[in-house]
């Protein structure tokens, strides 16, 4: 599926503390501060609202100078290009860093809304980003690479609230959890279950670390490498201290074939 003309929307945030998001947004709880200079692949991605005025809405991943990934499910209400606002180059929401435009965006063709497998997409910039050493492409998973379970990953992202209008990037590690343990206590709270296209990392029975909606479209590293995307998260955060997230492996070579 494909749109013409600027970004689309997304949120993408973690939290060190359990700050409450009064707006909805999504945050980890249980991590720490970082910066764009240790996960320069990151960026925020924001919405033109009516009245001119931005608002944060996920987070994506740079795959060149003119593609980054992001979750489909960012997009969902057919989010016109054109109102979409990409910043990189920041470790701060809504300050600094360098902000381009979208020309178009493509949703993965068996993308599912409802249980959310394939929740990836890849956005085309109008103008090329400025490589530097806060500005880089993320290292891609190769295809089919399967995750061990009980690996350390890591997870980054902006915490937002009200009250904190210059959040700063945040970081968590957390682990890959068995596929089908995971998706065997989804369904059990009524929650679809993991496709093979997904990934289930976060802590078992242990608390500490939560992701919530706003995080969104962001990344998922493993040894340095693109692993997974966060996908569509929980209204509760903190009723499960861990996570769905798209599997890049299953997807590098779309990926490969329709990136420019």
């Amino acid at each position: 599926m494909m749109f013409s003309t600027t970004s689309a929307f997304i949120i993408m945030t973690l939290a060190a503390t359990a700050t409450a998001l009064k707006d909805g947004g999504v945050y980890v709880i249980g991590g720490e501060q970082s910066s764009v200079e240790e996960y320069p692949s990151i960026v925020q991605m924001y919405l033109l609202l009516t009245n001119g005025d931005l608002r944060f809405t996920c987070g994506a991943v740079i795959f060149s100078k003119r593609t980054v990934i992001s979750a489909a499910h960012c997009m969902d209400g057919d989010v016109k290009p054109c109102n979409i606002r990409i910043r990189a180059g920041s470790s701060r929401i809504w300050k600094d860093g360098h902000i381009v435009r979208v020309r178009n965006y493509q949703i993965h063709p068996d993308y599912d809304a409802k249980n959310l497998n394939a929740n990836i997409a890849l956005l085309t910039l109008r103008t090329r980003l400025p490589l530097s050493n806060v500005i880089q492409p993320a290292f891609i998973v190769p295809s089919g690479l399967g995750l061990p379970e009980n690996h350390a990953v890591q997870v980054a992202g902006w915490a937002m609230a009200n009250s904190l209008v210059y959040a700063v990037l945040q970081k968590a590690t957390v682990y890959t959890i068995n596929h089908d343990e995971c998706s065997r206590r989804f369904v059990a709270a009524g929650y679809p279950g993991l496709t093979e296209d997904m990934i289930c990392a976060g802590t078992l029975d242990v608390g500490g670390r939560y992701l919530c909606k706003s995080d969104s479209g962001g990344p998922l590293y493993m040894d340095g490498m693109l692993v997974g995307i966060v996908s569509k998260q929980l209204k509760n955060c903190t009723e499960f201290p861990f996570g769905k997230y798209t599997k890049v492996s299953a997807y590098t070579n779309w990926i490969k074939s329709n990136a420019d």
